[in-house]
């Protein structure tokens, strides 16, 4: 019985040292305290190996200097790591403190980061030494940098020793390329990332130049002969529009087809709406660009919505444009033949169209996925159809016209332009594959002829003549 408790005890005792040691060891690896000894000079010694030496006053200006830099260095740098510096500790004035072996015992309570510098030519190797807390390895690295950019590689030098004293392999907080960053560039090298910046810088800028240009006209000062304020208007207008349009595509993913979609419901919005004021005679002349403005805004506004819901292709994009386009040319048509005359400029019509068509076509973008080539055809189909019948019809207008010539001549134009668009359109429909070669073929075919081959028994060949129907049977 007594060996029993005896027995208990011992085990007990031994449990308790245990639990001590593992807790100073935690105690020990959880230590964030950090000793940044002076910077040590290396110098080649005359018959050996290199001396070490502390600097002082008697060193040359330059490399005293470096020396107390690395060491503020240094000492913002483990701070920046999580390191709590300890400025009790007294800098030692001795070589020999800074020993591989006294390091190590420095190291019982806390980190010790010692750092040596030599100069080679007109580059410097720096050389850190740091010694995790209760740990007897000394972690070493070493490189060759140029003075200019001695801060960061130290900086950088300082956090790998760092954490590989954690337990944490160096690599491991170093950014790898995972599938979204090897996604980031295609196959030239360009990132994928704001495709469309180069179109969206353009278009912003050439905007905010008319921006500058519109302000300018429709003030005071574009009522006078005073020109002076237009070209800084507009330099001003189309830096801000190109700096807009950078910060944009930086925070933003803009595509191809979002930066196009976004030129459509800018430019044909602000056309529709100089077109619409000068048609109805807005007067002054000035307050023409107010409203070419608000057609802008307006635009702008509803694009930007569209795109808030989802992307654009280049093809929605094209479509878009291409609403504007033939919008504008069939609300002019329309206008010529309600006038009976196709001899003014239909700007009411014209207007009234491109903004029908562009956000009819902004819309039907929104709600299909259509394929930029396929809209290039459509858009030549429609403008070859109406070539062709202003062609076919110019007779109509020649010698002396009345109102009904001009009438048929501005729509046989406009149904040319409609026949070609929907010639375009049928043409281009994409042909619906057979998902099998059986389902190619057609359902019975016959045939006859040799329908097997055979041997007898003395090797003699035999053909076996017949006849075949196959096909797929339904």
């Amino acid at each position: 019985m007594l060996g029993a408790v005896r027995a208990q005890v011992t085990a007990l005792s031994v449990a308790a040292v245990l639990i001590g040691l593992l807790q100073g060891r935690t105690a020990l690896a959880e230590n964030d305290d950090v000793v940044v000894l002076p910077t040590a000079l290396v110098a080649d010694g005359p018959h050996g190996p290199p001396i070490l030496r502390l600097p002082s006053e008697q060193e040359p200006p330059e490399a005293l200097e470096l020396a107390r830099r690395i060491d503020a260095i240094l000492r913002e740098a483990a701070q920046d790591l999580g390191l709590v510096l300890d400025v009790s500790e007294r800098p030692t004035d001795r070589v020999a403190d800074l020993g591989e072996e006294r390091l190590i015992e420095r190291a019982r309570s806390g980190w010790v980061v010692s750092a040596r510098l030599r100069a080679r030519g007109s580059s410097l190797v720096l050389r850190i030494l740091v010694i995790a807390p209760g740990s007897k390895v000394v972690m070493v690295r070493s490189e060759a940098m140029d003075p200019q950019t001695l801060e960061v590689r130290t900086m950088i030098l300082l956090r790998d020793l760092i954490q590989l004293g954690r337990g944490a392999s160096p690599e491991d907080e170093r950014p790898r390329p995972d599938a979204a960053a090897l996604a980031a560039s295609d196959a030239d090298g360009e990132p994928t990332h704001s495709r469309g910046r180069a179109v969206l810088g353009l278009n912003a800028s050439a905007l905010g130049g008319y921006l500058g240009l519109a302000l300018q006209r429709a003030s005071t000062s574009g009522s006078t002969d005073d020109r002076r304020l237009v070209y800084p208007l507009v330099a001003l207008g189309a830096g801000v529009g190109l700096g807009a349009s950078m910060l944009i595509a930086d925070e933003w993913d803009v595509g191809l087809g979002d930066a196009w979609f976004l030129a459509a419901g800018t430019w044909w919005p602000t056309v529709a709406g100089l077109a619409l004021a000068d048609g109805y005679g807005v007067s002054p002349p000035e307050d023409r660009y107010v409203y070419s403005l608000l057609g802008t805004a307006a635009g702008l506004t509803l694009s930007t919505t569209a795109l808030s819901v989802r992307g654009m292709s280049p093809g929605g994009a094209l479509l878009a444009h291409s609403g504007g386009a033939f919008g504008l040319l069939l609300g002019g048509l329309t206008e010529a033949a309600l006038e009976g005359s196709t001899e003014l400029t239909p700007r009411r019509g014209g207007g009234l169209g491109a903004l029908i068509g562009v956000v009819g076509g902004g819309l039907f973008a929104t709600q299909v996925q259509a394929s930029a080539t396929r809209v290039l055809y459509v858009d030549m189909g429609a403008t070859l159809g109406g070539l062709t019948s202003a062609a076919a019809a110019s007779p109509l207008i020649l010698d002396e016209p009345t109102p009904t010539h001009h009438r048929l001549y501005a729509g046989s134009i406009a149904l040319g332009t409609l026949v070609g668009g929907g010639l375009g359109y049928l043409l281009t429909r994409p042909s619906r594959p057979t998902s099998t070669a059986a389902e190619a073929s057609p359902p019975l075919l016959p045939s006859a002829g040799v329908i097997g081959i055979s041997e007898d028994a003395r090797g003699r060949t035999a053909y076996v003549y017949g006849a075949t129907l196959r096909g797929r049977w339904e």
